[in-house]
């Protein structure tokens, strides 16, 4: 049965909110030494030049997304994200990701296969674009490949996952090159389709480990 796959696919128009979300969490990384941030709306609207709208609408996803806490009277205050933070979420990452690649290896049709193999495509085409856009494509991917299990529940934890490893990514980015430009390595994710296509559970299943673990310590 050919499943619908466009509910997992993150849009690609990227709004005024998304981008004023994105600036500001450049800001936070650009900015990580600092003992103790706290950001306030007429602050952000300021330094970004945008109305208040986008920016409120921004910190209410940061603060979903445990990058920010609200406090009443006084702005946003930054929420550290520790060593262990990150790990916890890789960790929590490889399992669901692992665990939906059982539940839908043997049922994966040729139709997800090409949607894999395009989105793969589009996303080695870019180059030198930043880091927000290589997560996204990165995220877009790993995503896609477990929607195929079918699982909505696995799939919101993921989501979750892949937000926080995102922050981390960019971090590490920042901290080790002082850029937030990047480009995409395909390579990875060219490799996992291969090994699908060859119907190779455990060769694909130690490819999508390997692109787990290493994808922020290779970039």
């Amino acid at each position: 049965m050919n499943r619908v796959l466009t509910e997992f696919i993150p849009a690609r128009q990227v709004s005024l909110t998304d981008r004023v979300h994105d600036q500001i969490l450049e800001l936070i990384i650009k900015n990580a030494t600092e003992e103790e941030m706290v950001l306030t709306e007429k602050k952000l609207m300021e330094l970004l030049g945008v109305s208040k709208a986008p920016v409120r609408e921004a910190l209410i996803k940061l603060c979903s997304e445990d990058v920010l806490i609200n406090v009443p009277r006084f702005g946003y205050r930054v929420v550290r994200m520790t060593e262990k933070d990150a790990r916890d979420a890789k960790q929590m990452r490889m399992l669901l990701e692992t665990e939906a690649l059982k539940l839908s290896f043997d049922h994966i049709s040729g139709e997800e296969l090409h949607q894999l193999k395009k989105q793969v495509k589009q996303a080695e085409a870019k180059q030198n674009t930043d880091v927000w856009e290589v997560w996204e494509d990165n995220e877009e991917f790993h995503l896609l490949l477990a929607s195929f299990s079918g699982n909505k529940v696995l799939m919101k934890l993921l989501k979750d996952c892949m937000g926080i490893l995102q922050r981390t990514y960019a971090q590490q980015r920042w901290n080790s090159w002082s850029s937030m430009v990047d480009s995409v390595n395909g390579t990875p994710h060219r490799e996992i389709c291969c090994c699908i296509e060859a119907r190779d559970l455990a060769g694909t299943m130690e490819l999508l480990r390997k692109d787990i673990e290493g994808y922020s310590e290779e970039n």
